[in-house]
């Protein structure tokens, strides 16, 4: 007796640990917890020894998404440009520096200004003042920056949320598909062994035999496609995890559908979405630029103040200044015309994605009940049908009462049954966490990556 790779996986805990016999002495242990030991049972010196291995962990979907948020490297690329958008916004809001400054005048000239016993020095402190509201308004527009780079990153993390959904989902089915494929493997066998018999009596012809030979032969092929599809799958999913490899299984009940969301709560959900939420702020941002745009058409004035020494008689003196530019041709109305255009664009675009978001769902929605139905038809009739039909011809086949060829026709139909399953229950999968990215079922997940960066 031998134990499949989703027979161990679908081993669970019971109330006391309990033991699957895989033949030659080697069966595994599954503890109540769900820990699972593979375990050697053999004699060494007239005395029984037991060697013990812990077979591979199960992954649940919440570590997966724990893994995302705190070891992708997208995810930290985000998290590090918000944090980037929030140093700009401190440097926005700080005043402009005072500025010193040294004089030497009248010195090195002609008689009576020779050498510097006629020269004066001024030593004074010039401070722009900034007026209009600049600095707030420059503050703003920052701050609104800032909030955009937030939504964004949130869209982005929500997104290789998804992905990292059905990448697991996909792995499921991919560990599934292998567990066909070693039943399938097995089964060519029994009917391979089957001929055999029916040939040794007489009762077949030698082409059958050849026949049985090439099932059994596709069947293997089909298994070690299945090896690497799972593998390329593990691979998918380790990456979004920030690793280069997975070691672990997964256990998810495939028959369990989950619910198609409601219309109408779907697209009201919309404007929830990170990238609604951008949009909106993107026209805020371009208001305040615009706002700041005219506060820079005015003028800032300049104060100044210091101390001037005479050299002729070293006496000192008070000096205070003010300088205000001119504004005859810069008025900043190029700006002001560039600022305008930008929140006129900024509008378009949240329009523009308002109505993309609408008909992205819309078209999502429909492919998911689509795919459901198409998954249940598989589920509720196709497959018991494909399964039955089988039975009947194996059974048959026994007694004689079906050719060969009814067999391998029944066998046939029914894996093409099963993996036009497994391609549906992948498309609703994928479908399904597409769906959920916009109704901001992973918004939760995506908001503790800033956590995660806060403790960096």
């Amino acid at each position: 007796m031998s134990l499949s790779y989703l027979e161990c996986k679908n081993a669970k805990g019971r109330d006391k640990p309990y033991k699957i016999s895989a033949g030659g002495g080697l069966y595994l242990e599954v503890m109540p917890n769900g820990s699972k030991y593979w375990r050697m049972k053999y004699r060494f010196d007239g005395k029984e020894t037991h060697v013990k291995a812990q077979a591979e962990e199960t992954l649940t979907l919440d570590q997966a998404y724990r893994a995302v948020i705190e070891q992708n490297p997208q995810v930290r690329s985000y998290i590090a440009r918000v944090a980037a958008a929030e140093g700009n916004r401190i440097q926005q809001a700080l005043r402009p520096n005072p500025e010193a400054v040294f004089e030497a005048e009248n010195f090195a000239g002609d008689s009576p200004r020779e050498g510097f016993d006629a020269a004066e020095y001024t030593l004074a402190v010039e401070q722009q003042i900034e007026i209009a509201g600049k600095r707030t308004k420059r503050e703003q527009v920052a701050a609104h920056e800032k909030e955009q780079a937030r939504q964004e990153a949130l869209a982005s993390i929500q997104s290789i949320l998804a992905r990292t959904k059905a990448a697991y989902m996909g792995m499921a089915i991919a560990q599934e598909r292998l567990h066909l494929a070693e039943k399938r493997v097995v089964l060519a066998d029994q009917t391979h062994e089957t001929v055999k018999k029916r040939i040794s009596a007489a009762k077949s012809a030698d082409i059958q035999h050849t026949k049985a030979d090439i099932e059994v032969s596709a069947a293997e092929v089909e298994m070690r496609k299945a090896v690497k599809e799972l593998d390329i799958a593990k691979t998918t999913l380790a990456n979004l995890m920030g690793r280069t490899a997975l070691d672990r299984s997964i256990t998810v009940d495939l028959s369990a559908l989950p619910d198609v969301p409601d219309q109408e709560a779907l697209i009201q959900s919309l404007e929830q979405t990170p990238m609604s939420v951008m949009n909106q702020i993107g026209v805020m941002r371009q208001e305040a630029a615009l706002d700041l745009a005219r506060a820079n058409g005015v003028p800032d004035p300049t104060f100044g103040l210091g101390v001037r020494r005479y050299s002729e008689d070293d006496g000192s003196a008070f000096l205070a200044s003010i300088s205000i530019p001119i504004p005859i041709s810069d008025r900043n109305q190029g700006a002001i015309a560039q600022a305008k255009a930008n929140m006129l664009a900024a509008q378009s675009d949240q329009q523009a994605q308002r109505l993309s978001l609408t008909r992205q769902a819309m078209e999502l929605w429909q492919t998911l009940v689509s795919a459901k139905e198409e998954v249940l038809a598989y589920q509720d009739g196709l497959l018991p049908s494909a399964e039955r039909a089988y039975a009947q011809a194996e059974e048959g086949f026994d007694r004689g009462a079906f050719s060969f060829l009814d067999l391998l026709d029944a066998q046939r139909t029914l894996f093409d049954v099963q993996e036009s399953h497994l391609e549906a229950l992948a498309a609703f999968h994928e479908t399904k966490a597409k769906v959920d990215m916009l109704s901001g079922t992973y918004a939760v997940s995506a908001s503790t990556a800033f956590n995660t960066g806060k403790k960096e």
